[in-house]
């Protein structure tokens, strides 16, 4: 038999771990808040499309500009971060372009793609892919950056360029 609440009266009668889910109506308004999705769900996703040309020529990392800000569900949350489309490539010879993803000013370290020429070779293009997991234990906001250098400072290394098409950074945030 259903316990009936009516003003405060009654509320005491409930007692925790009674009411389940075939007790609530499916057109019962729920609060986001109050739902936990299981281990692995996707909890949001934000796309950041990048059409700027970019070259440089140091050879320390230096902000391309691209970048996608998102806050966090929960400290247990992991974000897979990919990068796709687009060109990267190098101007002169026995050269290489390396790109990497920064958590706002923290290097993820050991992730980075790079685009090499052969001794002679001039012009060589090829579209991004690069993708890493990370854990960065907070509920504020961050931003996760792409950089990019190259090994040669006589070398132009290009991020981006017009005729190569758009850059994808794409930044999904899994329930951990």
């Amino acid at each position: 038999m259903p316990t009936e609440i009516s003003g405060s009266t009654g509320v005491n009668k409930i007692q925790d771990n009674t009411i389940v889910n075939a007790d609530i109506n499916s057109s019962a308004a729920i609060a986001g808040s109050k739902l936990v999705m299981p281990t692995g769900s996707v909890l949001q996703v934000k796309d950041s499309v990048f059409y700027t040309n970019t070259s440089t020529t140091s050879t320390t990392f230096n902000y391309t500009g691209h970048y996608v800000n998102i806050t966090p569900a929960s400290t247990s949350s992991k974000f897979l971060i990919q990068l796709a489309g687009g060109g990267n490539g190098n101007h002169a010879g026995n050269s290489w372009a390396m790109t990497t993803f920064y958590r706002d000013s923290t290097e993820l370290s050991g992730i980075s793609i790079g685009m090499q020429t052969l001794v002679g070779g001039n012009y060589v293009y090829g579209s991004h892919s690069i993708s890493w997991m990370d854990s960065p234990s907070t509920t504020s906001e961050i931003g996760y950056k792409v950089y990019f250098r190259t090994n040669n400072s006589n070398n132009t290394a290009y991020y981006n360029w017009s005729d190569r098409g758009k850059v994808h950074l794409t930044v999904t945030e899994i329930a951990g």
